[in-house]
């Protein structure tokens, strides 16, 4: 079994602790009481990186969240092909973990509620950055 060098095991180590000391937190929409809520698609979002986490929270009302296929399915507020999140709940807190995959593209969110994507603009797309 091959040995690891300590001067390339010390180099991993820095690599590895630069890469998560960058990664954040962003809360997804707008305000602070219930950010993810209707009439988030207006909200915009700050530059988003690969291992930042999108914080996704709500109070006092029945919300989930789904992770959309492409722009169309975000348009059109369809859901087929999509990959839900959460389960529809009341006052609860989603974290997502943006993968290393998303790097130089837009990510799209809505609510599946009925009307909720279509009618209240509960939705949001997301660029994240190389």
């Amino acid at each position: 079994m091959a040995r690891l060098n300590p001067l390339h095991a010390l180099a991993l180590l820095a690599l590895l602790f630069v890469a998560g000391a960058h990664a954040r937190t962003v809360t997804v929409g707008k305000g602070w009481f219930s950010p993810w809520s209707y009439g988030v698609a207006s909200w915009k979002p700050p530059t988003v990186k690969t291992g930042d986490v999108l914080l996704f929270r709500w109070r006092f009302a029945a919300h989930d969240v789904w992770r959309l296929k492409d722009l169309p399915a975000y348009n059109n507020c369809t859901f087929v092909g999509g990959k839900k999140l959460t389960a529809i709940r009341t006052s609860y807190s989603y974290r997502f973990k943006v993968p290393l995959s998303a790097a130089g593209r837009t990510l799209f969110f809505a609510c599946s509620v009925p009307s909720h994507c279509s009618v209240f603009r509960m939705k949001t797309k997301i660029s994240i950055s190389l």
